[in-house]
């Protein structure tokens, strides 16, 4: 962990109610600091940290910072109105939705809601209500963004589809919580968060949350699931909910759906970087409990404590299928990864190649490409900034 790394971290801790983190260590290189921060979507947050603090960066970091704090907080405004606007829709055409992951983290457990950027608004709807709110959506002039898969295809597969306003305000627009075909989970018992959602202040308007042992349980997942367990922010994430919610969060409650969710070792092992990272913690009893045994166990622990290695955004497919709670679960994504069904390929690859051969090729340069990203994380150089890059795909941007 470079000094620079160290020094961001120190300063997100105290920001999350932890000690100051003192004076910078001689030599701290103040581009490299600023360079982490901004690749992180972490700038605003630092440059909040050292407004009116002693430390004074060089007139050129510190300006660059106060910018981003300015910027964050104009495009929270923004992105506030175009939600308000959103829901409001939704609410007229009868359409419930849940607001995930940024904006409702900025206006309830963030310093300044300005510090948490989201370059999307992330809502959850019921799997039936999908028809009227993207009717909804169509009439509020949003236009589904093309991406790397068809309309079709995230109607038939991935649980989540992408919108954008003419001001840019985009919606991610999901009837899952969880929409990894390597991961396997219980979607069932994860439906339940509608009876249990809560109202939170959101986009000047009281909109529906998820209730505090889900948002640990979601964030913990999307982390592990999602991101491999990479990025900064989304760490900071859930320590913030973490040394703000903690307290009154029910950890028997929050075992026991883990369990029947079927992310034990997701929740774990995201609650073990968080620790590291900030030192704010999950009651001991809880960590006992989840702790994870067993081969693939081993082996997940192994690659995510190895030494110099600080990011893991290429585990994308190995990390899912290690943090699988139970091994017969394994058979269904290993078959998807192996030999998905030819409708699975058609959507996925069909713009790429027409028959069945074809179409199977297709798949497997680009699981190759896939397989070698891993090998070459396995045997990484050293980090130049300590840090884990933030990778940019829709799943995986600083969206939500």
């Amino acid at each position: 962990m470079t000094p620079e790394f160290r020094w961001l971290v120190g300063c997100l801790r105290f920001l999350a109610g932890g000690s100051a983190a003192g004076p910078p260590p001689d030599g701290l290189d103040w581009e490299r600091v600023l360079s982490l921060a901004e690749t992180e979507g972490l700038a605003p947050a630092l440059g909040f940290a050292l407004d009116g603090d002693d430390v004074a960066p060089p007139a050129a970091v510190g300006a660059r910072l106060r910018r981003r704090v300015a910027e964050s907080r104009a495009r929270h405004l923004l992105m506030s109105r175009g939600l308000a606007h959103v829901l409001a829709g939704l609410d007229t055409a009868g359409v419930p939705a849940i607001v995930l992951k940024g904006p409702v983290l900025a206006e309830t457990i963030y310093p300044d809601p300005g510090l948490r950027p989201f370059s999307d608004l992330d809502l959850l709807i019921r799997p039936a209500d999908l028809a009227r709110a993207d009717d909804l959506l169509r009439r509020l002039d949003h236009v589904r963004v093309a991406d790397a898969h068809s309309f079709s295809f995230d109607r038939a597969y991935d649980g989540a589809t992408l919108y954008e306003a003419p001001d840019g305000v985009r919606v991610d627009l999901h009837w899952r919580l969880l929409t990894e075909p390597r991961f396997a989970w219980n979607d069932d018992e994860a439906a339940a968060v509608w009876e249990r959602a809560v109202a939170v202040p959101v986009a000047g308007r009281t909109a529906l949350g998820l209730d505090p042992e889900d948002l640990v349980l979601f964030l913990a997942a999307h982390l592990a699931v999602h991101h491999a367990l990479a990025g900064l922010l989304w760490h900071w994430d859930l320590a913030l909910l973490l040394a703000r919610r903690g307290p009154t969060v029910d950890w028997d409650v929050v075992v026991s759906r883990a369990t029947r969710w079927r992310v034990r070792r997701s929740l774990f092992f995201a609650l073990e970087n968080v620790a590291r990272l900030f030192d704010v913690r999950a009651p001991a009893s809880a960590m006992a409990a989840l702790a994870p045994r067993g081969m693939r166990a081993a082996v997940a622990a192994g690659l995510l404590r190895r030494p110099g290695v600080r990011h893991h955004p290429r585990f994308e497919y190995l990390l899912p299928l290690l943090l699988i709670d139970r091994g017969r679960d394994l058979a269904a994504p290993l078959r998807q990864i192996i030999c998905p069904p030819t409708d699975w390929l058609r959507a996925r690859y069909g713009a790429e190649a027409g028959s069945v051969p074809a179409l199977y090729l297709a798949h497997y340069r680009r699981m190759g490409r896939v397989f070698r990203g891993t090998r070459d994380e396995l045997t990484p150089a050293v980090s130049h900034d300590g840090g884990s890059p933030t990778t940019r795909s829709r799943s995986t941007s600083t969206s939500g």
